[in-house]
């Protein structure tokens, strides 16, 4: 166990850190859970790179050109 998660807010915290006392979120004080990883390793999704990718080659063409 090297993270806890908050479920209600999703509050992650190493198991260690100084302020997560008895397990307790800061922020909501909800029972935190024990989980392996920073972030789930689920892989983004299809749409969701595209969008990443238009808005790119919008902001891209949006930045003027000196000179």
């Amino acid at each position: 166990m090297a993270y806890l998660r908050c479920p209600d807010c999703r509050l992650t915290a190493r198991a260690t850190a100084y302020y997560v006392h008895g397990d307790r979120c800061p922020r909501c004080l909800t029972l935190m859970e024990p989980v392996e990883r920073f972030r789930d390793a689920a892989p983004a999704s299809a749409p969701a790179l595209a969008a990443t990718e238009d808005a790119a080659r919008l902001s891209a063409g949006a930045v003027p050109r000196a000179g």
